[in-house]
């Protein structure tokens, strides 16, 4: 397990909070609504123990947006919120009034493209602390629950889970979503050490 301390843990969060702040000014620009995002805390877990965390703190399943990472890391970036949230989320921002017991596919997209906002702005954070380039895939709609979204059982057992919480503020609700990178240990490895070089640096 890596060890990261309460110093390095606390610079992490300013920088995404900073992140999510540029994120969320896009979202309030697409939906003429005020959008808040801020990440209250951050951790670094194995796979299987962030799929333990999401179930325990989600009775339902979670559905959302992923997108592979490489470059400076490798890994992949995913963006998740229980189901029923996530479908309040897309009606607010499409602004859908009519019922509907399932995402369609426009809804879909939208999520993709909330997703996309998000998850750019906080692997763009990173590709700064690292002074590297960073790409992203297309982004892809998942549902699951913990042990499918992080597939626990057909993954390596070594690579860990940058894993954030995150409150996703609007006018009208305020919902918690989990932003959460999965990265080899080589690559959280090399970002921890580039951290440290940005902290001293200070």
């Amino acid at each position: 397990m890596l060890d990261i301390t309460e110093l390095q843990r606390d610079y992490i969060t300013e920088i995404l909070n900073i992140s999510m702040g540029r994120a969320a000014s896009v979202l309030s620009e697409m939906v003429s609504e005020e959008v808040s995002l801020s990440v209250p805390e951050v951790d670094f877990v194995q796979r299987n123990i962030a799929a333990e965390k999401f179930d325990q703190a989600n009775v339902s399943t979670m559905s959302g947006v992923t997108q592979s990472i490489r470059g400076a890391i490798y890994g992949d970036a995913l963006l998740m919120f229980p189901e029923e949230k996530t479908l309040s989320i897309v009606r607010i921002l499409l602004g859908e009034t009519l019922p509907v017991e399932s995402l369609t596919e426009m809804e879909q997209e939208a999520m993709c493209e909330i997703g996309n906002i998000i998850l750019n702005s906080v692997v763009s954070s990173i590709a700064d602390i690292l002074k590297k380039e960073i790409m992203s895939s297309l982004p892809r709609f998942i549902k699951g629950t913990g042990c499918e979204v992080f597939a626990v059982e057909t993954s390596n057992d070594d690579d860990l889970v940058m894993f954030l919480k995150v409150n996703f503020g609007l006018e009208s609700q305020s919902i918690n979503g989990y932003v959460t990178l999965i990265l080899n240990v080589d690559s959280l490895q090399d970002f921890i050490f580039q951290l440290n070089e940005q902290i001293n640096a200070i």
